[in-house]
């Protein structure tokens, strides 16, 4: 399982990517992959590998505060991001380690923690500057290993096209340029299963699309906001197309809900009243609020006081409301039976791989087998 961070659902259609058309052409191929909310990168890869939305499997984004804990969990933070405890769910590498069998990963959300004391056979602490070539080499390499050890599910990633995003926006010739870039990896790739004496399974996924911001409608919260109230048992976590509130000040959080309910073109959501396509449960890890704006809007705390550079493009925004959000789906192997669906929402993706895995689903998910089963050989 591929999955090409950043890759928006109408990318295919820019005509930069041959291999990655001929793959979708030629096999079962998503009008879009739904992602959910938060559309970020860390909820939306475990959900992938777990069936489980990010209220449920607890990575809420790729920031956010744990009161059980009196901590936060921040991507950028390897302690973290390397500990099982945060991660709930039994991701796929988990449930074929259990099997007996050999996982292996070139990076995915959650692969370097121990979850439930487990981890991938063969596993990689992520270095983005690791090349595509040697991510794609290496699992050519674990491929050809003996039937014995050879891993029975391989999760790999690339993050050009995100960045790309990120950086000049979605419509950008860099953009283009990413894709292009990453379709002639996976022509490798192609190439180096398609000389394997066996036949593989190989799925294409990404964790969510890409807006364009707009410079002139960013909202700086500590316009309406004393930031400095929010200390000691206060957090504000921001994800550019959201805010997360937590704070055990009952004042404070009724006068911070007040005052931004008032913005236009803010959306604020308290706990037990978020809209149902949240799915952000109700637990330790739960904001006591939750503000939201569309695109091409985006969120800051404060105003910088040097010169800043907004990102030129970015997601987090509410995939319910903005298909920009939706990513990709594509599928081909002897699995798999080639096809066209309509966009489905990602949890949907880990009963489907279970099945080709031949394994049982031994814990509570929330994707539903039924979306893809038709899609089985």
């Amino acid at each position: 399982m591929l999955s090409l961070d950043g890759f928006r659902h109408d990318y295919l259609a820019r005509g930069h990517s041959p291999n990655l058309e001929r793959f979708a052409a030629n096999g079962l191929r998503a009008e879009g992959l739904i992602p959910a909310f938060p559309t970020s990168t860390f909820p939306n890869h475990y959900s992938i590998v777990t069936g489980m939305y990010p209220g449920s499997h607890g990575i809420i984004g790729n920031t956010f505060y744990d009161r059980s804990r009196a901590a936060t969990y921040r991507m950028s933070n390897r302690k973290a991001v390397e500990d099982g405890r945060w991660y709930f769910g039994e991701p796929l590498w988990v449930a074929v380690e259990k099997s007996g069998a050999v996982a292996a990963s070139f990076f995915w959300v959650g692969s370097e923690a121990d979850i439930q004391g487990i981890r991938p056979t063969h596993y990689k602490i992520y270095d983005g500057r690791v090349a595509n070539k040697t991510r794609v080499q290496q699992v050519l390499d674990w491929l050809q290993l003996s039937e014995q050890d050879r891993p029975k599910l391989i999760t790999m990633y690339f993050s050009d096209v995100d960045s790309a995003g990120h950086n000049y926006g979605p419509d950008s010739p860099q953009v283009n340029t990413a894709i292009a870039k990453v379709d002639r990896e996976l022509g490798l790739l192609l190439r180096g299963l398609a000389a394997l004496p066996f036949e593989v399974n190989l799925i294409i996924t990404s964790d969510h699309g890409m807006a364009s911001v707009d410079d002139r409608s960013i909202l700086f919260l500590e316009d309406w906001l004393d930031i400095t109230a929010w200390n000691d048992d206060s957090e504000i976590i921001s994800g550019g197309a959201y805010t997360y509130f937590y704070s055990k000040n009952r004042t404070l959080l009724k006068s911070s809900k007040s005052l931004l309910k008032d913005v236009s073109g803010l959306q604020v959501y308290s706990r037990g009243q978020f809209p149902q396509h949240m799915r952000l449960a109700d637990n330790a890890r739960t904001p006591d609020f939750v503000a939201t704006v569309d695109a091409p809007a985006y969120l800051m705390i404060r105003r910088p006081k040097l010169n800043f550079n907004p990102p030129a493009g970015a997601h987090g925004y509410r995939a319910d409301r903005d298909s920009n959000m939706h990513g990709i789906f594509y599928a081909a192997g002897p699995g798999i039976k080639p096809g066209r669906e309509s966009a489905f929402e990602l949890v949907h993706v880990y009963p489907f791989v279970m099945s080709l895995l031949d394994l049982p689903i031994n814990t509570k998910i929330d994707g539903n087998p039924a979306v893809l089963s038709k899609h089985l050989r």
